[in-house]
């Protein structure tokens, strides 16, 4: 498990809704074929402190890579377990 700073984005333009760090854990990921070449995706799993208002329409930066966010759990207002894909 890494800990590393992540940004939480939204669109219109994309802007910083907010900068924290957070537990990386790798999800999976699965490699198809899509419009005649491969592509990957990369699936990983973000923990952070509790922040309300953040939801699916927004993406995480990690590690210089935008990754779109799938699901939220929340736990008990702990923390946040974000599940998100990159497609390579």
């Amino acid at each position: 498990m890494i800990t590393k700073s992540v940004s939480i984005l939204i669109t219109v333009p994309w802007t910083t809704f907010l900068t924290t760090y957070a537990k990386v854990q790798g999800a999976g990921g699965r490699e198809q074929l899509e419009a005649d070449k491969d592509t990957a995706t990369v699936k990983r799993r973000f923990k952070i402190r509790f922040f309300a208002g953040i939801d699916e329409t927004m993406r995480i930066v990690y590690d210089g890579k935008n990754y779109d966010i799938e699901s939220i759990q929340e736990l008990d207002r702990e923390g946040l377990w974000i599940t998100a894909t990159y497609k390579k």
